[in-house]
């Protein structure tokens, strides 16, 4: 089943864009910024405890490198009832690193604070196919 989701694509400077999109986690609304280099979903490490309780989080042996951390102790939670538009997913592994100097930036552009990175770990498993010329994307799943 293919479900069709509106992007929100900002320009930051001169021709440099930044895509977003809007989700709920377990029924509560959440930005994300959406980056198809990114290998897995993160959330930020204090906005991710508006959707899960702290105790949940688990330490992870493997090492993160990117978004302006280099060999940082990566955290791991599963988030619960995702849902973009119609499209749902019921759970859904993420990282949390801290993304605080991101969220500063956008503060200093006037762009909505992120909760966290939708990465292409979930744009593989749904078979995202981006249309930035029409400002959406397409999820698939079977």
């Amino acid at each position: 089943m293919k479900h069709t989701i509106p992007l929100d694509i900002i320009e930051l400077e001169d021709k440099n864009f930044h895509v977003f999109i809007d989700l709920t986690v377990d029924g509560k609304s959440c930005r994300m910024l959406v980056d198809t280099g990114a290998s897995k979903s993160v959330f930020d490490t204090e906005r991710v405890l508006r959707f899960v309780k702290e105790h949940k989080i688990e330490s992870n042996e493997s090492k993160s490198v990117g978004l302006g951390v280099s060999d940082m102790e990566t955290k791991a939670v599963t988030l619960r009832n995702l849902a973009i538009k119609k499209f749902t997913c019921k759970k859904m592994e993420v990282a949390i690193l801290p993304l605080g100097h991101v969220n500063t930036t956008y503060e200093l552009l006037k762009i909505p604070a992120i909760d966290g990175v939708l990465g292409s770990d979930f744009l593989v498993k749904y078979s995202a196919v981006i249309d930035l010329g029409k400002g959406r994307i397409m999820l698939y799943k079977k």
